[in-house]
């Protein structure tokens, strides 16, 4: 799929350059770009963003590939930074505690749960009742 693509945009790149009248040469050079870097480009082949870039920007068509691309209407930093909402508002105002889970060793009161001691949020574990 991605080669079909190099292979059409390298079509388009070589109709442009003809209509201008241009020879690879001469646009490789405006570009600044070697000659056999557009060789490659025009062929279809990987090339390096700035290098294919450049091409474009100097054909014109820089501002209609940028105006082709679909942008989100808000941005990603937008996203991140704006005030929560709804559920994601409880969730944040309410920190998610982490309980401490351990397994207990083989033999040391395999199986039974550990009991908590009189404050709360303290957890004795049977390993430590020792």
């Amino acid at each position: 799929m991605i080669e079909n693509t190099l292979k059409d945009l390298g079509d388009k790149i070589t109709r442009l350059r003809i209509a201008r009248n241009l020879k690879q040469s001469e646009l490789a050079y405006e570009a600044g770009i070697s000659e056999r870097t557009l060789q490659r480009m025009e062929a279809g082949d990987v090339v390096k963003t700035d290098g294919l870039l450049k091409v474009i920007a100097y054909l014109g068509r820089l501002d209609a590939l940028l105006d082709a691309m679909d942008t989100p209407a808000v941005s990603p930093y937008e996203l991140a930074n704006r005030p929560a909402t709804g559920r994601d508002a409880q969730r944040s105002s309410t920190p998610a505690r982490r309980q401490r889970v351990r397994k207990p060793k083989k033999g040391d009161n395999a199986g039974k749960p550990a009991t908590p001691q009189t404050s709360p949020g303290t957890i004795s574990w049977p390993e430590d009742q020792a």
